[in-house]
This record gives C-alpha cells, structure tokens and sequence, in this order.
C-alpha cells in the first residue's frame, strides 16, 4: 500500500478500479459515482458472519440512502459467482461487485479484515470515509445518510427515539434498567442507535435448556429498533407467562 492510498482522505479523487459484477459484467468505479452520490462500502470474506450481518445492514439502509438520492454499491474479495450467491440467499438489492485481487481495497487503503464505506460524490470526490477499527465496526447509519443529504439537498426524516432520561452521573455509565420499559443510556453496541424495545421471555424444560440448567428462568431481551441487535439480561425468578424455550421450542 502506497502512502498516498493509506491516507486518502476526505477531499480527495476517488481512485478508479476495474471490478466485476454479480453476473459477471465488467465495469469500472467511476462509471458509477456519475448517476448520483455512491456510498461505497466495501465486505469481509463473505463467508464470515461479520460480512453477512454487513450486508444485511446495507440491505436495511438501502431505502433511506435511495431517499437521500444516494446508491450503494458493495465491494467484496469473493468471485462473481459467490457475489451473486450472495445476493440471491439474503436478498439483497444492491449491486456487489467482485475485486478478487483486492485492488480496489488496496486504492481506498482498505483490507478484507478492516473494510470501510466511503461517499463519493458525482465528480469522483470522497466527501465521506470511514474505515472500521474492528470486524464489527460500522458506520453510524444516520451520519453516513447525512452526507449523502448534505450533497443532493434531500431530507430523509429520521425515525422519533424513545426520550432518555438524564444520567445520574456523567462519569458513571448506567447499564440499561429492564423489566420498567424504560432503559437509561441506552445504545446500540452495533450501530450506535439510541432507540429500543424490551421483551421478557422464560425458558421451558426443553432438552438444552435441562441440560445447561436453564430451565424456570426468566430473561428480559432489549432489542434495536434500527439494526434489531438484541442483548438478553436474566431476570429474577417468578411467575413464569408463556414460557418459550430460548434454546431450543418445547
């Protein structure tokens, strides 16, 4: 990687690159940028869960940055053929081009282990970039559609969040209170949402639950409202309501 590829930054021409289609058509990078703002994200290895829970949240995003005049392209290592399986198996609507040799990563001074999503704007210019520190690092949904509003002067309205209470001390944080509805300082540990829902659910006495002594129990799930990422906290014991095995259904 040149020193002109690791620091391409905002502001910056967007390096071309020759790439692939799902069904096999070549193409390049900046015969796209030119139809209207790209949101270029580019995969892990696509057959990691990382790359899959990736795609599936672009797949989600895809309306709102159609809203906001944008288009996401995706970019991953893999053949046209597994691109295109890709596609088929969780539906996803938006174009993924194949970059075998990794080219198109190497110009954005990206890799398959810590991708990134950058905007593009219809001269070729990066206006956004954001590269991931880890498997799981994305983006904030709503930051990424804001710059894509900022170029093509559309206004996408944002879904209203649950109010959050003050934090009783700013430098102490507050694990969410289950089972009141109401959670403090909630926010999503994937896309940085701040909006939620809970639901309760108990374990039966199926077969997995007997055997990790789960059975009886209570667990109270807090769920993301944008993302679905759902974290499970255990409840006292109590009356049990319809119970629903969390293993395996009774």
């Amino acid at each position: 990687m040149t020193t002109a590829e690791a620091t391409l930054a905002v502001g910056d021409p967007a390096p071309d690159a020759a790439l692939t289609s799902a069904e096999g058509a070549e193409t390049s990078l900046s015969s796209l940028w030119p139809e209207g703002p790209l949101v270029l994200v580019f995969l892990r290895p696509l057959r990691s869960q990382y790359c899959i829970d990736s795609a599936l949240k672009w797949r989600d995003t895809d309306g709102i940055v159609r809203k906001s005049g944008g288009e996401i392209v995706a970019v991953c290592t893999g053949t046209p053929d597994e691109a295109a399986a890709l596609r088929q198996q969780w539906n996803i609507p938006y174009p993924v081009l194949s970059d075998p040799s990794a080219q198109a990563y190497t110009a954005f001074g990206v890799t398959s282990e810590q991708p990134g999503s950058f905007v593009v704007d219809i001269e070729g210019v990066v206006r956004y970039a954001y590269r991931s520190a880890g498997a799981g690092d994305r983006p904030p949904t709503w930051e990424l559609v804001d710059a894509v509003c900022t170029l093509t002067g559309a206004s996408v309205e944002k879904p209203s969040q649950t109010p959050l209470p003050a934090s009783p001390s700013a430098a102490t944080p507050v694990a969410p209170a289950l089972g009141n509805g109401v959670t403090t300082n909630y926010r999503c540990a994937k896309c940085d949402y701040t909006d939620y829902e809970i639901n309760e659910i108990s374990t039966a006495s199926g077969m997995l639950s007997r055997i990790f002594n789960f059975q009886h129990r209570r667990f109270s799930g807090v769920t993301c409202r944008q993302c679905k990422y759902t974290e499970f906290y255990k409840m006292d014991s109590g009356a049990l309501r319809n119970v629903l095995d969390l293993l395996v259904g009774s």
